[in-house]
């Protein structure tokens, strides 16, 4: 068989999609690890066609998502690379481009030696000021919450990108929509970036 040959892709676009599917979960993720589904979603992801691309993608962002355990092998894998490219990849589809974003996002916060970039945190923030979307807001901000209360926050670059008034405006939200786990998730978010907890309206 002839490696890169269309059929060769036809198959790995259907063993990318499989892998979405299957990596939503931490024990589906570490066997998909194991077994060197990694190495094949980053291949897809940097060579595939544009639906590979997304499908790939979205694939390592459920996956990293779901099993910080992951996270290392992705780095190790050349992932970093391309899920960074792919941010900025003019051909991307919006929702490559989100998700290849989340999932630096998600290593950034378990690995202070991978710094996310404005650019990541730019495109989460921009799905906040966005109706819910097939769960695209809820993950931004779960990402963006995991990265803000980790040792890699910089406190400097989320003035600077507009993320501080943003999880004060969050904060506020969800508050007042009775969501107080979430508003306390935010508190703890801020104050981790060197903020004051989001003052709340009592009752009269």
């Amino acid at each position: 068989r002839v490696a890169g040959s269309r059929r060769d892709r036809g198959a790995e676009g259907v063993c990318g999609g499989a892998l979405f599917n299957l990596a939503f979960n931490d024990d589906n993720s570490v066997a998909i690890a194991a077994a060197g589904g990694i190495e094949v979603l980053i291949s897809l992801a940097r060579d595939g066609t544009e639906r590979q691309k997304e499908k790939a993608v979205g694939a390592l962002c459920n996956m990293i998502a779901a099993a910080p355990g992951t996270h290392e092998g992705v780095v190790e894998a050349g992932g970093v690379a391309v899920l960074s490219s792919l941010t900025q990849e003019a051909s991307a589809s919006d929702r490559c481009k989100l998700a290849a974003a989340m999932s630096l996002v998600y290593l950034a916060s378990t690995r202070p030696d991978l710094a996310a970039d404005d650019t990541c945190l730019s495109l989460l923030l921009s799905r906040l000021d966005q109706p819910e979307e097939n769960g695209w807001r809820r993950d931004s901000i779960n990402a963006l919450l995991a990265l803000a209360t980790s040792s890699s926050a910089c406190a400097e670059q989320w003035h600077r990108v507009g993320g501080v008034a943003a999880l004060q405006a969050l904060a506020r939200e969800t508050a007042e929509e009775g969501v107080e786990r979430q508003a306390e998730r935010c508190d703890e978010a801020l104050v981790s970036l060197g903020v004051r907890r989001v003052r709340r309206r009592t009752a009269a």
